[in-house]
């Protein structure tokens, strides 16, 4: 394997020993294939494209097509939706006719994770409620048997 002493543009880290380096010149994917890199020229990448994974949606999948008229899969299980939301104004700045697909893809990755929080915070919510909800019933049980023999 060899040692880039480059320093990369932008990284998003996503899994155990996966992450995504961009740098001026190339995109590079670490832990592709068992411990293998993916280097891929930005000159060579004609569209990106995110799709929400089979089973689990907010596991996205980051596939690229090629000038050569190939479709690559860069990223399987990618959940960095912030860091790669991150990433796409450096890309476009460096590579200004790159297409996306969807083609508002920072401001789709924006809404999911505006989602996503609002559903951590309803979670988090409705489990408070629960607890104060279950706490008032314990004080009205604990009232009633006193008061009641």
């Amino acid at each position: 394997m060899k040692i880039d002493t480059r320093t990369a543009l932008s990284v998003v880290r996503f899994g155990i020993g996966k992450e995504l380096q961009l740098y001026h010149d190339e995109l590079v994917v670490t832990g592709h294939e068992e411990d293998q890199e993916l280097r891929l020229r930005l000159d060579a990448i004609k569209r990106l494209i995110l799709e929400p994974g089979d089973p689990n949606p907010s596991k996205l999948i980051l596939m690229a097509d090629l000038d050569d008229e190939t479709t690559i899969i860069l990223a399987e299980g990618m959940s960095n939706a912030r860091g790669f939301r991150a990433m796409i104004p450096q890309l476009q700045k460096l590579k200004p006719d790159l297409q996306f697909e969807p083609p508002d893809m920072s401001e789709q990755l924006r809404q999911a994770l505006n989602t996503r929080r609002a559903w951590n915070i309803t979670c988090y919510g409705i489990f408070l409620i629960v607890c104060i909800l279950l706490y008032l019933l314990y004080l009205v049980v604990a009232y009633l048997g006193v008061h009641h023999p």
